[in-house]
């Protein structure tokens, strides 16, 4: 859960700066989760601002709604007041401070995409 959260928080703030962004891939493994972007530019100079505000909203310790936006259809979201309100089926934790210590790293896996490794601590 805390691999998971992490990387739709990082995700967001991409989402944030990049208005045309494409998440073409993801992944979440037992000790790090990645995002897959197609994106012409390198995110290298980026990554420590993301991994920053990242950081400042988990240790933040916020609480993390979690609800349903159509109970019918079983469709859920979570939710960090002032910050997102992301459609997930998944499972999530209570508060933002239970994610921990988060690193980002980025790879090169191919003209034009980007991937960002995350790991947590």
């Amino acid at each position: 859960m805390r691999l998971h959260f992490a990387a739709e928080v990082v995700l967001e703030l991409f989402y944030k700066r990049f208005t045309n962004l494409e998440k073409i891939g993801a992944h979440i493994s037992d000790n790090k989760s990645r995002i897959d972007f197609e994106l012409s530019e390198s995110v290298s100079s980026l990554l420590p601002e993301i991994q920053a505000e990242a950081q400042s909203l988990i240790d933040a310790d916020f609480l993390i709604e979690s609800s349903y936006s159509d109970e019918k259809n079983e469709r859920r979201y979570w939710k960090v007041e002032n910050f997102a309100q992301v459609s997930c089926g998944g499972t999530h934790l209570k508060r933002t401070s239970e994610v921990g210590k988060l690193t980002l790293k980025r790879k090169n896996i191919g003209k034009g995409k980007e991937r960002i490794e995350i790991f947590v601590n």
